[in-house]
């Protein structure tokens, strides 16, 4: 479903070529890798033994829970550093998650305070999993129980770590498409931080942190606002250009504390409070001048780790409330005159998992999880047709599980080897079961072939229960293989998915309630490079081919089944590149381009699908070093002022620039 508030409180969107992938296309891909590792290992020694800023070498947490080195896993995972995330001050996590391989986040580009949708590998909406420091979260009160993204601001973010394929043996429902991990910043060392910044459609930033310590306690407390004019949300076919600006404000507080109990033990608390107001407009190329969206959330969690040699520990829990309100007292008088409609929801998450070897060779993880969910609604309006009020009284879900996972290498570190399985008992649908096989062999020192066979499932949400709580869990079967080379900060790495959704969860216009009849095939290749030419200057590319197909109800009958060869707002290209220069030990410089195919989109109720025009965009930023404590740095989206739309209806951004000045 289309994840956008604009549209969410007033229909319910649906969201909907399989083709057998061509052995050429997959040589091809095979040929790109030997050819890397070919052309690639050519590299001097210099660039060969600077590895400091290789993030091959991040030590990473998602991919099995615990830390390890990223190269040291046979996942699918990418991460998005803390000097990544540096160099694009001033933008999104959604428009960095959106230059990854194989993601594609509609609505990223659009007006501030739009939600963007997070398809991973061209699973729907809610399907890919969001964390936050390892606690997942998502609104209970939402369609798909689907995540906001603008709750959570890039600065006070460390880094992001993606995983893709299903995980849900160790994560459990959602993790379909796969997992996004958004670690936040914590520091240890004390220091004072923020960053000032303004640009395009009035849009300003500011943010604070401090970082201080008092004996076994490291703490860190931050702030942000962000405001901005906006422009209008809905898409103006009729040029009259009376539509006004949809502005935005967002405010975040955050502190987290990390206490050092003693050298086995520590003791992790946080706490966040995120509130932001958008104008929004009646729906897709419909204006309202009157219209507002509300979106606050409060996240409080405590972590207890034990770390011995291999030995891991680790206790989690995290409680989360979510209010969402849409107010529209219209000026502009549509059939609508008054409406009210209020979300409140809170989940409780608790995890619990050892980690410990069992032989030299095996890792053993074993681990219980358990989920609590509820939300209550209440509605009242006034129309043409006289005044309604409803009041949907508060429900629940809950769900507990078991899942282990066993990780095996030889001696040689040759092989590596994942096995795991959950079990997974809900109190709505009854239980369910997942597995992972995850095989990897390196060839050499620098190239390794990875494998994996896993399913997945999605649990129904709390919305779609209150329509029918007879429906069952969405279930996923998945395969994938590819190949990686690596050597020094030299990268590259080609793989092929597949993925067969069953008893898939959306609305049907028939009976005007949800059911599991959606069925999906998804099939695509990801290719992703990384490659410093020299010390000074730093190439990326990703490529991402994408065939979707999928049986669902004709959107335009409404009274038939139908197989579309195509997923909606889903490109089947999709090219990001990357070339960042290093001028001097003062200045930074970084060119981005981006290439999106066409794409269908929902042309209304009982109405053909439309198509949406390609697009390309040119991105560039630049900084400055003024002191070893100021940096100063700009930043221009859409360079060409290509003229595009996401989603059917609604604008996307112009060209704009933003400077700001970053300090600590």
């Amino acid at each position: 479903m289309v994840l956008l508030f604009q549209e969410a409180h007033c229909s319910l969107s649906k969201m909907k070529k399989n083709k057998t992938m061509s052995k050429k296309i997959i040589a091809l891909s095979v040929c790109l890798i030997a050819t890397t590792s070919l052309v690639f290992g050519q590299q001097k020694d210099s660039i060969q033994k600077n590895t400091n800023a290789n993030q091959l070498e991040e030590v990473i947490v998602t991919a099995n829970k615990i830390e390890q080195k990223q190269n040291g896993t046979s996942k699918v995972i990418t991460v998005i550093t803390a000097a990544q995330i540096q160099q694009n001050a001033g933008r999104t996590i959604a428009q960095l998650l959106n230059e990854q391989a194989g993601l594609s986040l509609p609505g990223t580009l659009s007006n501030l305070g739009t939600v963007p949708s997070i398809y991973m590998r061209g699973a729907a909406s809610g399907r890919t999993l969001i964390l936050l420091d390892g606690a997942p979260v998502g609104d209970p009160s939402m369609i798909s129980n689907e995540f906001d993204l603008n709750l959570v601001p890039l600065n006070q973010v460390e880094r992001i770590e993606i995983l893709k394929g299903a995980q849900s043996t160790l994560y459990g429902s959602d993790a379909i498409g796969g997992v996004i991990n958004i670690i936040t910043k914590s520091k240890g060392s004390p220091f004072v931080s923020g960053a000032l910044s303004f640009g395009s459609y009035g849009t300003k930033q500011g943010n604070l942190q401090l970082n201080s310590s008092i004996n076994k306690l490291n703490y860190t407390i931050g702030f942000e606002n962000q405001n901005a004019d906006g422009f209008s949300s809905a898409k103006d076919i009729t040029n009259k250009g009376n539509f006004d600006k949809d502005g935005y404000q967002n405010n975040s507080f955050f502190v987290k504390a990390k206490y050092q109990i003693d050298t086995l033990w520590n003791l992790q608390m946080s706490s966040r409070k995120t509130a932001y107001k958008a104008a929004i407009d009646y729906g897709g190329f419909k204006d309202d001048k009157d219209n507002e969206f509300k979106n606050a959330t409060t996240m409080s969690g405590i972590v207890l780790k034990y770390k011995k040699a291999k030995t891991n520990f680790q206790l989690q829990y995290q409680y989360t409330t979510q209010d969402r309100t849409y107010f529209n007292d219209s000026a502009d008088r549509t059939y609508i005159i008054f409406e009210n409609n209020q979300y409140a929801g809170k989940t409780h998450f608790a995890d619990a998992f050892l980690s410990t070897p069992i032989h030299k060779n095996v890792q053993w993880i074993i681990g219980t999880d358990f989920r609590y969910g509820s939300y209550n609604q209440t509605y009242e309006s006034i129309s043409q047709w006289g005044p309604y009020n409803d009041v949907f009284k508060d429900t629940f879900q809950l769900q507990n599980a078991l899942y282990t996972s066993v990780l095996v290498n030889d001696e040689a570190k040759k092989w590596l080897l994942e096995l795991g399985a959950r079990y997974n008992n809900h109190n709505r649908f009854g239980n369910n079961q997942t597995f992972t096989f995850n095989p990897s062999y390196a060839l050499n020192d620098q190239v390794r072939l990875i494998a994996s066979v896993s399913t997945g499932f999605k649990a129904p949400s709390l919305y779609q229960l209150g329509y029918n709580d007879q429906l069952k869990a969405e279930t996923s079967f998945n395969t994938e293989f590819g190949i990686s080379f690596r050597k020094g900060q030299v990268f590259a790495r080609a793989v092929y998915y597949n993925r067969n959704i069953k008893n898939g969860i959306d609305y049907n216009y028939i009976d005007y309630n949800f059911f599991n009849f959606i069925q999906q095939k998804v099939n695509g290749l990801e290719i992703e490079i990384q490659h410093p030419i020299n010390e000074q200057h730093h190439f990326s590319l990703n490529y991402t081919l994408m065939n979707g197909q999928e049986t669902n109800q004709n959107r335009i009958t409404t009274t038939d089944t139908i197989t579309y060869n195509y997923l909606l707002k889903r490109p089947k290209h999709s090219l990001n590149a990357q070339w960042n220069y290093t001028i001097n030990n003062k200045w930074n410089a970084s060119l981005t381009g981006r290439f999106i195919s066409k794409r269908f989109d929902v042309g209304g109720y009982a109405s053909p699908d439309v198509t949406l025009s390609y697009y390309t965009l040119l991105n560039a930023a630049i900084q400055y070093k003024w002191s070893n404590r100021m940096l100063v740095f700009a930043n221009g989206q859409n360079l060409l002022n290509d003229n595009f739309s996401e989603v059917n209806g609604y604008n996307a951004i112009g060209s704009m620039v933003q400077f700001g000045i970053r300090f600590n």
